[in-house]
């Protein structure tokens, strides 16, 4: 008879030391966020002299001798090199949080000439044996720039990567657009160099040097880092060596060549006749469009009202209501004209052959934060710049400005492109990705914020490569983030935007390039896996972990003495999953919204939007993590009731 309640009691018991440990579980997660995973990889190992011993011309013939290439590359004269060397100086990296020179290891320049090619060459930094991460990055160019990408090779080849770049097959490295395209005047090989056959004939053999160099060490992965056009070169390659790599990391790709250049050259045109434009009586003509789309887009998702504008599908909703917001618009555009060729510049181009079918990529709202869409606003009316040099050296065609208008001149220029590019080659096909001939990993992303290559293309290509349904694809949108490369502005606005891609560093004066420091604000090292995505890429292939669900973005604080300190963090939740802000407190820490979720359920809320709050924590602690994580707090709702 008494055996009842003893049964009881205990069941009673057993439910109060279940919700204690439940809630001392929870509590901690809740008090100390998500504890910063240990990482093997701080910082940029000692020095090495062993690596110098090797850094020899003598040297790297044998490499190449064993590796039977003689006949196909040579050592440049002048290579290999080390930091002090001449013509091929490795740039100087600083640390931007110390304003001081990183503890750079030895690393071993050399410049590699393919034999039976104009021009073409590659350069590679190889860290010394002992610092080597058994890593091989392949890092793509940017524009139409010729020259090997060494700040981008540096950048990582001090944290143990042996890193490669081509010249594209030409020297021309000018950083701005008059002047840049005329090195492929009359020289079709020069062009076929560009678009594909320099990275063809850089990687293989840049593999096989690289092994010979480690000889006895084996290779964990080989990978690729590119953005722009350093985007389009890595899917361009998977067409010609689907084997060429084991991940890619591809940032805005300038994929649809054929489509870009008319959609620039539309732009040109629509500002050239509508008066879109900066012009020397109306110089912040483009500063005022940024704030008023800022203005009456931020916060329309129902998030909160910070630096960045996350619907776009609402943006231009909102854009389009014009008894809203005309107060806005007044503000923003002197005359009708201008408004309605802006709202042209941010829907689909349709193609003047019909008016109906597709013909490019139209750009995001917030594009007008980023510079190039300005310095495409202004391209036509300055003789000398893309379009006018694209038509001149690249289509050999000097009768006319290239323009895409609503006439004969625009179907004559997409006939141009389209036999160009069958001479050529440039156009690459993102449903390589998808459709089982490439085989590795791939982490694509944009900036929402991108004026130079439209996200809406890179999403395009992310459809076309299979979209959430390919399980080799992750793919992030970055909110606010302009093209490929941010100066610590965050478009003027400042989100959250760092992923430790290419071009993620900061110039400054005097050649010099800032490294953003390496402690997020929880402690851990912006190099591991939850914040750089090139360690999110290799430890997926290497350690089979599962696509990535998110990448914690970090944005700086405005600098001006060499120092540039982390100021807030945030997950980029892998498309279509959603960020979820809505608690201010929290909103600039990574682990804010599993907070805000933990204290919901501590409070015993009816969660309408459970869902969003899990693809949240999904997006922090991987899908695995965060089931048990909603298990557990959820258990501990049900002990408490």
């Amino acid at each position: 008879m008494s055996s009842g309640p003893e049964t009881s009691g205990f069941s009673e018991r057993r439910g109060r030391m279940r919700s204690s440990s439940l809630a001392s579980a929870v509590a901690a997660l809740l008090g100390l966020g998500l504890a910063a995973p240990s990482s093997n990889h701080v910082g940029p190992r000692q020095s090495e002299s062993e690596n110098l011993k090797n850094c020899t011309k003598p040297f790297f013939e044998d490499v190449i001798r064993k590796a039977n290439l003689v006949d196909k590359v040579e050592v440049a004269d002048n290579s290999p090199y080390t930091s002090s060397s001449e013509p091929y100086a490795i740039p100087v990296l600083y640390y931007a949080n110390h304003n001081s020179t990183l503890n750079v290891p030895d690393i071993c320049g050399a410049r590699i000439k393919v034999k039976g090619t104009k021009n073409v060459a590659f350069e590679l930094y190889l860290p010394s044996r002992a610092n080597w991460n058994m890593r091989f990055l392949t890092v793509g160019n940017g524009a139409f720039a010729g020259g090997a990408s060494r700040v981008d090779m540096f950048s990582r080849a001090v944290y143990g990567w042996a890193t490669m770049s081509t010249n594209t097959g030409h020297e021309n490295d000018n950083s701005s657009l008059p002047g840049l395209l005329d090195w492929a005047k009359n020289e079709p090989d020069l062009q076929k160099d560009w678009a594909y056959r320099a990275m063809a004939q850089s990687v293989p053999y840049a593999k096989a040097i690289v092994a010979g160099y480690y000889e006895g060490i084996s290779m964990r992965g080989n990978y690729y880092s590119g953005c722009s056009t350093g985007g389009r070169q890595g899917i361009r390659q998977i067409e010609e060596d689907p084997n060429s790599f084991d991940g890619m990391l591809i940032g805005a790709p300038a994929w649809n060549i054929k489509s870009f250049v008319g959609v620039i050259s539309r732009i040109g045109w629509l500002a050239e006749t509508s008066g879109l434009k900066d012009t020397d009586t109306d110089p912040f003509l483009t500063f005022r469009i940024k704030e008023t789309v800022y203005n009456i887009c931020n916060g329309l998702d129902g998030s909160i009202t910070d630096e960045a504008v996350r619907d776009m599908d609402k943006c231009r909703t909102a854009l389009r209501g014009s008894s809203t917001n005309e107060t806005l618009w007044r503000g923003s555009f002197t005359t009708v004209a201008q408004r309605e060729a802006f709202l042209t510049l941010i829907e689909e181009f349709k193609s003047p052959v019909d008016d109906t079918s597709y013909a490019g990529d139209g750009f995001e709202p917030t594009a007008a934060w980023d510079l190039g869409f300005s310095t495409y606003l202004s391209d036509r009316r300055r003789n000398g710049d893309f379009t006018n040099q694209f038509a001149k050296y690249f289509l050999n065609d000097t009768s006319r400005d290239l323009v895409w208008d609503d006439s004969e001149h625009g179907k004559r220029l997409l006939g141009d492109l389209t036999e160009w590019n069958d001479r050529v080659r440039a156009q690459a096909d993102p449903i390589l990705l998808g459709n089982g001939t490439y085989k590795g990993k791939t982490i694509l992303y944009t900036g929402t914020s991108d004026g130079f290559v439209s996200s809406i293309g890179t999403r395009r290509a992310y459809d076309i490569a299979g979209g959430n349904s390919n399980n080799n694809l992750a793919y992030f949108e970055i909110p606010g983030m302009p093209h490929c490369v941010d100066l610590g502005t965050g478009a003027s606005k400042n989100p959250p935007w760092y992923i430790g891609a290419v071009g993620l560093y900061i110039p400054a004066p005097n050649n010099v390039y800032y490294m953003p420091n390496n402690t997020g604000l929880d402690g851990s090292s912006l190099f591991d896996a939850r914040h750089d995505a090139l360690t999110a890429l290799a430890e997926w292939h290497e350690n089979n972990r599962g696509r990535p669900d998110s990448i914690i973005a970090t944005a700086f604080s405005t600098w001006g003495d060499g120092k540039f300190e982390v100021s807030k963090q945030r997950p980029i939740c892998r498309f279509p999953l959603k960020q979820n802000l809505k608690n201010e407190t929290n909103v600039n820490k990574a682990e804010g919204p599993l907070r805000d979720f933990i204290r919901e359920l501590l409070n015993n809320k009816d969660l309408n939007d459970k869902m969003e709050y899990f693809t949240q924590v999904s997006g922090l602690l991987g899908y695995g993590k965060a089931k048990r994580v909603f298990r557990l707090a959820l258990m501990f709702v049900k002990a408490k009731t």
